[in-house]
């Protein structure tokens, strides 16, 4: 069981600004953002009440907003963290990335409905989703790279990504077959499949992961992230402005709910499971995640470019861990889906 973190304070307000509040002033519609940076620019007006939003599905504040604009939601089973001018927040500890940022206005945190719709209303409430629960039989695992597209690598240690990543890939496909899934593979050697093809393929089965390895120009970076697809009409995790832009709906975005919660279930497991740095569950319009129909995720497993992880990576026992931490997060995704499929 979970419980609540202590609070750590919370915002002074005069007695002018308590009386807007009790007069309801000052919202978005209305007036400038009223926040621990006094930024002044109004926001969007598709933006809610965190506190609105988050007891509508089962959670309440564990304190008042503190000063630097921090504010804890919590029920018996779920923590969520929120931080004013930012996009990440804490789900029982582990980072999720939000569209768009939370901020703050007249003593409350607000966000973007559609991250509230998209994003922590399937984690929070998955039963909400329960008409549309898909149970999983086949499960298509896809290597990145292959052939002339080696990806990322690590020339000290002659380790390539397209090579590390179908081995991952094969032993996720034992473990799974052992536990009586079906599964199919984008490759099972080390040949080239076109990015755009991956996604259709995977259209005959009822779960997509793709496996990848990473590299940065910082050797410094390194940990475990994994990627869902971007919900129409928001800014993915690596675009600079956090602000929504014309995205269309994307094939891939028909199973919204459905991927938050598989990358959800993976991203835990595999913290859990390899202890590396949490570098969260994020957002991107990946094609291999675009093109298909199904709940799909991908994985950066780990960095080729940081020297000790590479070396890890390296290891044949590794590499089985990382493959049974997937299988853990699949299998947990598996069961949680079962439990909300109507009965036969």
């Amino acid at each position: 069981m979970k419980r609540p973190k202590a609070a750590v304070g919370f915002a002074t307000w005069g007695w002018l600004r308590l009386a807007l509040g009790l007069f309801g002033i000052g919202y978005p519609w209305t007036g400038f953002a009223d926040d621990p940076k006094a930024t002044g620019v109004p926001l969007p007006g598709h933006y809610v009440r965190v506190n609105d939003a988050l007891r509508e599905l089962g959670l309440r504040p564990s304190a008042r907003m503190t000063p630097e604009g921090e504010q804890t939601f919590a029920n018996t089973w779920r923590q969520i963290d929120f931080r004013h001018d930012s996009r990440e927040v804490l789900i029982d500890g582990r980072r999720v990335f939000l569209g768009e940022g939370v901020h703050a206005q007249t003593g409350e945190l607000w966000l973007s409905r559609v991250d509230v719709e998209k994003l922590l209303r399937p984690i929070v409430r998955p039963r909400a989703f329960a008409g549309s629960a898909r149970p999983v039989q086949i499960i298509w695992i896809d290597a990145g790279h292959g052939g002339r597209d080696r990806g990322a690598h690590s020339d000290p240690l002659a380790l390539s990504e397209k090579h590390i990543a179908l081995d991952v890939s094969l032993r996720l496909g034992k473990i799974l077959s052992a536990q009586g899934f079906e599964v199919r593979h984008t490759r099972t050697e080390d040949v080239y499949v076109d990015i755009g093809d991956r996604g259709e393929m995977s259209r005959a089965a009822d779960l997509l992961v793709s496996i990848h390895f990473n590299a940065a120009g910082n050797p410094e970076a390194r940990g475990t992230e994994v990627y869902a697809l971007t919900p129409a009409g928001q800014p993915s995790t690596s675009d600079r402005s956090p602000s929504a832009g014309d995205y269309p709906v994307e094939l891939g975005n028909t199973t919204d709910p459905w991927n938050a919660l598989l990358g959800f279930a993976v991203h835990d497991a595999m913290i859990k499971r390899l202890g590396t740095v949490d570098r969260g569950l994020k957002r991107a319009r990946f094609a291999v995640l675009r093109l298909t129909d199904v709940p799909a995720v991908l994985i950066e497993a780990g960095f080729l470019s940081h020297e000790a992880e590479a070396q890890e990576i390296a290891s044949v026992d590794r590499r089985r861990e990382i493959a049974e931490s997937i299988a853990d997060g699949i299998v947990d995704y598996v069961d949680l889906v079962l439990s909300l499929s109507p009965s036969p």
